[in-house]
């Protein structure tokens, strides 16, 4: 039997309702290479603000997407992380936060530098401009996501504790 360490679908879209926000845990997020050991340490099914631990990749891709049930113009993601003390391999080795309306849509994006010992809240807003039509099919939905893919060095010791997604406007 054959696995593979890219989900072949995104889960579904969680919706964002009349609040305004939708915070996701890591058992909520795609995480790649999340379910092998060797890589990830997930938190226990049905666990409520345990953090998914990092153990050792050289490509960190954790992706989620919200659907939008109230229209607005501006959205805040954010990601929760932290470093271990043993953790290893950020020094000089910045991620990003990326996010986009649809999947037709260019991501925005924003560098984040992680400090040992410090709880990091990387964040970024994204507006809808001129030329999205967000009544148009797949355009309700932001995709989102953390990206450490382009040193291919090794590195270990995150705890991803949540995402958020916040209307803005």
């Amino acid at each position: 039997m054959s696995s593979t360490h890219h989900p072949k679908e995104d889960k579904p879209p969680i919706l964002l309702g009349s609040s305004g926000q939708a915070k996701l845990g890591p058992e909520q997020l795609n995480i790649v290479y999340g379910h092998d050991d060797s890589y990830w340490k997930m938190p226990p099914k049905g666990s409520i603000g345990v953090p998914a631990e990092l153990v050792q990749v050289c490509w960190l891709e954790v992706r989620g997407s919200v659907r939008i049930a109230v229209k607005g113009n501006k959205y805040k993601i954010s990601f929760a992380m932290s470093l271990k003390p043993d953790a290893f391999g950020w020094d000089d080795c910045p991620v990003y936060v990326m996010a986009k309306f649809g999947k037709e849509a260019k991501y925005s994006w924003k560098k984040i530098m992680l400090q040992q010992g410090k709880l990091e809240i990387g964040d970024l807003e994204i507006e809808y401009k001129d030329g999205i039509n967000i009544s148009a099919s797949g355009n309700e939905i932001i995709y989102f996501g953390l990206y450490e893919v382009w040193s291919g060095q090794w590195k270990g010791g995150l705890l991803l504790h949540s995402a958020t997604v916040q209307q803005l406007s």
